[in-house]
């Protein structure tokens, strides 16, 4: 029975086997839907055992009795024409654009179902077989061909409205398999070429995989294209926020007052404003730590363009404990910047960047002396809330860092706590700096 199942089913079953394999091959990649497909799989599995002992039966080539032969071809094919429609209401499930069409999808083969159970109690509504094992189809049998034809317009249906918004490209698979159903139902129907049904069913489930697979790829490549342009597009409104318009407005002001009367502080200050204008776009377009040694000199441009305003008094003092360490880009900046402009009056004050070591982790600590007295409330995070916060964020995800603020009267104190895992530069850092 082996050897004739094999036999019999060669075809379908390599068909099958090669599904599988690209199955299990896709399996991290599962598309949608693809669990429906398995369930294909089985049914049609279970139908070519139903068609082998009905074939085996028919040739009288099982070793049972005529009336025994008889009630097993009459079990397999009614199994068979049951399972049928199932294996089409599988691939239309996948495609259905809501649960309440599903529920009206399952009629069709639920009454093929009821019709052609009744053989298991020898009616003949569906078909009959006589003593000499001779099939007649009863005046129901149709069913089966019924259902199926209602599946396949089914698919042709949504198909057409699913790929109404979409590429029509997409859908030549459906097609595919639509006019593949509809043959193998012809010449089966009319007996023309008998036994390739199976075959074809197998062939269609292939397809339907690789439609799916296709679609599901293409998928992905498109939300990956949104998220990288998401990105970009985030990337982007963070450099505008943190690149204040007017900032730049003052600072070309400055340039232009210094060109007037000092052409050599004019000329630094440009190359200051350049070094801070690729400050900001470089870190936008990077996700590496870098020396803080480079972090401290894009501060260091920045308070010197502060510092050309000469009607601002702006003190400055660095106490470096510690310089050997990596730090997020332009994470340093921003608070420097925020204590200038929120922290300071306008006619100036001082800032204190102090680095030590504390419990093994490093400590950059930012203060002002708090000349602005209109109290905490006034001390908001610069450039539109994007500098302080964003800073909070990149040096969580980039290094597992925190940052700690400290509001009070006599002056502001922002505490960059960055762990000690981070704190030796690697041997690509220490080969570059030489």
């Amino acid at each position: 029975m082996i050897a004739s199942f094999l036999t019999t089913n060669f075809m379908t079953l390599m068909i099958l086997l090669a599904l599988m394999s690209v199955m299990a091959v896709n399996r991290h990649a599962k598309p949608p839907a693809s669990d429906l497909l398995l369930l294909g799989i089985a049914l049609l599995f279970i139908i070519l055992i139903a068609d082998t002992a009905s074939d085996l039966a028919t040739k009288r080539e099982l070793d049972f009795s005529l009336p025994t032969l008889v009630k097993i071809r009459i079990i397999a094919d009614a199994t068979s024409y049951i399972l049928r429609p199932f294996i089409i209401l599988t691939e239309v499930l996948i495609i259905l654009p809501n649960r309440r069409y599903k529920a009206l999808c399952a009629i069709p083969a639920a009454v093929n179902t009821i019709i052609y159970s009744t053989a298991y109690t020898d009616s003949t509504l569906a078909f009959t077989i006589d003593a000499n094992l001779n099939w007649a189809r009863g005046p129901f049998g149709m069913s089966v061909y019924y259902s199926q034809f209602f599946y396949v317009f089914m698919l042709v249906l949504f198909s057409i409205e699913y790929f109404k918004s979409n590429n029509y490209r997409k859908c030549f698979i459906i097609w595919a398999i639509i006019l593949q159903s509809l043959i193998v139902a012809y010449v089966e129907y009319f007996n023309i070429l008998p036994g390739f049904t199976n075959p074809v069913t197998a062939l269609c489930i292939f397809e339907y995989y690789t439609y799916l697979s296709v679609i599901y790829q293409q998928e992905m490549r498109e939300t990956i294209a949104q998220k990288d342009l998401k990105i970009s597009q985030d990337k982007m409104l963070i450099l505008k926020n943190q690149i204040q318009p007017h900032f730049i407005y003052n600072s070309l002001s400055i340039i232009r007052s210094l060109a007037k009367r000092d052409g050599h502080r004019a000329v630094e200050c440009i190359d200051n404003f350049s070094d801070y204008l690729k400050a900001h776009i470089g870190a936008i377009q990077t996700d590496e730590l870098v020396p803080f040694d480079k972090e401290l000199y894009n501060v260091k441009v920045y308070l010197s363009l502060v510092q050309a305003d000469y009607t601002r008094k702006v003190e400055v003092v660095y106490d470096l404990g510690v310089t050997d360490f990596l730090i997020p880009p332009l994470s340093l900046e921003p608070i420097v910047e925020n204590a200038v402009n929120h922290g300071l009056s306008r006619q100036g004050g001082k800032i204190t960047l102090t680095t030590f070591e504390q419990e093994g982790n490093i400590i950059v600590r930012i203060c002002d002396n708090g000349t602005n007295k209109n109290g905490a409330d006034d001390y908001k995070p610069v450039h539109m809330g994007v500098g302080i916060e964003n800073t909070r964020k990149r040096l969580a995800v980039m290094c597992g860092g925190e940052l700690n603020m400290n509001i009070a009267e006599d002056g502001a104190t922002v505490d960059v706590i960055i762990p000690g895992q981070t704190t030796e530069k690697s041997d690509t850092d220490e080969n570059n700096d030489s």
